[in-house]
Formats: C-alpha cells, structure tokens, sequence
C-alpha cells in the first residue's frame, strides 16, 4: 500500500494592532486550519497580544514600521517581520477584522494539488469583489512591496481559487480611520514616488469616498496618463468616469467610460457608464445600446483582479433597459 503523502503545514500570518475586539472573530473562522499561526503586534495599546498567545499564536512586537508619532507608515515592513515568524510550507495571509467566509473544506486539497507558487482568493467587502494573492509557498515569496496596499513578490505562477472567500468586516472603533490612515500614507508615498500610479489610483479611491471628486478626477486622470499600472488601467478609467458622474460632469464621464471600454470591454461596468452618462445627456437610444453590450458580457472576466461590480452584468442593465423602453413608449425623454 503507498504511502499517503503529508499534508502542507500551513502557516497564517497577521498584523495586529488593538485587534482584540475583532481577533476571536478572525481566528474562530479558521480554528483547526493552519498548523502555525504567527502574528506581529505594531503597537497595541490593549490585551491583542495576550489574546494572541492564549490561542497559541507565536508573536511579537515590531515596531519599525511605525513614524516618530507611532503611526504606521510601512505596512510592507510590518509583514514582512510577520513572514519571517512562519516555518509552513504554505502561508494564509488574513487580517484580525476579516474571516475566512467559505472554503475551509476545500483547503487542504487545493493547497496538496496546487500547481501554482501564488493564489487569489476571492475577496469581498462592501466595495466589491476581486481576487487577491493571500495564500502563497513560503519558500517562493521574495517579499511585500509598497507602504500601502502593500503587494507580495512570489517567485512563481499565480493562480485563482475563487473557492476560497475572505470577507473584510472592518471596525475601526477608536483608531485612525482606513481614509485618512490612507490618504496619508498614500501622500507620503508620492513624495518618494511622484510617478507611481498605482499610488495614486489608490489615493483617488480615498478621495472619491469622502466626495472629494475633484481630487479623485486628478488623480485618476494622472494614473492614467502615466499609464504604469496596466492592471488598473481600466479600473482608473471606470473611477474616473464614476468620479464626474457624481460631480454631474456627465459629457466627460461619457468620454471617460467610453475610454474605459476600450481599454476592455469584457468589464460591464464600462458599458452601464456609458450608459448611465448618455441616460444624463438624455440620448436613450445610446444608453440603451450600452446597456445591451453590458449585458452581452455574462460575466467579470476571467483574469479580473481587482474589484467587479457584478451588479452591472445582469440588475442594473436590465433595470435601466426596462425604463428606457416605458419612456421611449411614452414618447419621454428622461429616465425617471
């Protein structure tokens, strides 16, 4: 009889900081997963790192990472000490205000017949879903990258396991908000790298969610003209049309989406822009045509990385075709 080969030791790795009020959430989702479990303290003011050692997590505190007021300013730094904690053959990376959502049961045998070094999970919060490379072979990575929205180097292919599903819960009771934590790492970034446009794609999300349009509009507009960060090419377009949109610059947003889908145009979500600016612009022959080339798309694509709205493939389309068509009979020519 052969011998039945050994599971990979999976190790998870965190960084924490105040989390004691969110951890038991995190690690009750994935009790009887990992084999190791290592977590860096940045900082914590509370009980985190006792809790932490109750469940039998190897920690320690780091400091680095943090500026002269003691505020984080690399998170690259802060993971890559938690990285040097693990001993696995694979590493989960999750963080104390998600969960791992669904495939727990699926794990250990996706990780045992893995062909690729990298995979994406699927990620899912209030802003969306998109895949995201949280579990790796420790052996492969090379290291994070970027003080913020900091991204793993891995010597190998990377590979999506949309079976494997962590939901972002965040709470940030009594700590610096996720906005103006970003916003201010993002600057602070920038100042080093002026040209960097995956910085400033992200620093154009944070203005957009506090209805900083006009800052969004900016920054997106530069992400794009630098044109350095391919993956978020049509992602910057679609924000930058979705930034006018809600500052009622509906001619440009239309010249935006427009630019979006030519970047790709297996996103839905660049047609039902186009759709929505032409709606604004009262041309609802146009709109409706963009609304059927979106529902012409099924679904996000395949290789999608960061965030679909998968709303634009199927309700919002068919909602929007359906008032086209009442107000088209009605011989109207707004979209009520």
């Amino acid at each position: 009889m052969p011998d039945t080969p050994l599971r990979p030791r999976l190790s998870v790795c965190m960084i924490v900081r105040n989390e004691a009020h969110t951890l038991p959430r995190c690690l009750q989702s994935i009790a009887g997963l990992y084999d190791e479990l290592c977590i860096v303290d940045t900082g914590s003011t509370d009980d985190t790192l006792e809790l932490a050692a109750r469940y039998g997590a190897k920690t320690s505190r780091f400091t680095d990472c943090n500026g002269p007021d003691g505020k984080i300013i690399n998170f690259a730094l802060a993971r890559d000490a938690a990285l040097a904690l693990a001993s696995g053959d694979w590493v989960l990376q999750i963080d104390a205000d998600e969960i791992l959502e669904s495939g727990a049961e699926v794990l250990h045998e996706l990780l045992s017949l893995a062909k690729a070094d990298y995979l994406g999970v699927t990620m899912r919060s209030e802003g969306g879903e998109w895949s995201s490379g949280r579990l790796f072979r420790r052996a492969k990575a090379l290291g994070y990258r970027s003080p913020i929205h900091e991204y793993l180097e891995v010597d190998g292919p990377f590979a999506k396991v949309p079976q494997i599903v962590i939901h972002n819960l965040p709470d940030k009771t009594g700590k610096e908000s996720a906005s103006d934590r970003n916003i201010r790492l993002c600057l602070l970034a920038l100042e080093q790298s002026p040209d960097e446009g995956r910085l400033l794609y992200y620093l154009g999300h944070e203005y957009r969610r506090l209805q900083r349009y006009e800052d969004a509009i900016a920054c997106y507009s530069r992400a794009l003209d630098l044109g350095n960060y391919p993956i978020g090419l049509f992602h910057s377009a679609y924000y930058l049309a979705l930034s006018q949109m809600l500052s009622y610059q509906f001619a440009d947003a239309l010249v935006s989406a427009e630019r979006a889908i030519a970047i790709d145009p297996r996103y839905a979500e660049g047609h039902c822009m186009a759709g929505d600016a032409s709606s604004c612009l009262d041309d609802l022959t146009t709109a409706r045509q963009h609304y059927l080339n979106a529902l012409q798309c099924g679904q996000p694509p395949a290789d999608a990385v960061l965030a679909v709205q998968r709303w634009t493939y199927d309700e919002h389309p068919r909602a929007r075709l359906a008032a086209i068509e009442q107000a088209l009979a009605t011989d109207t020519s707004a979209v009520t």
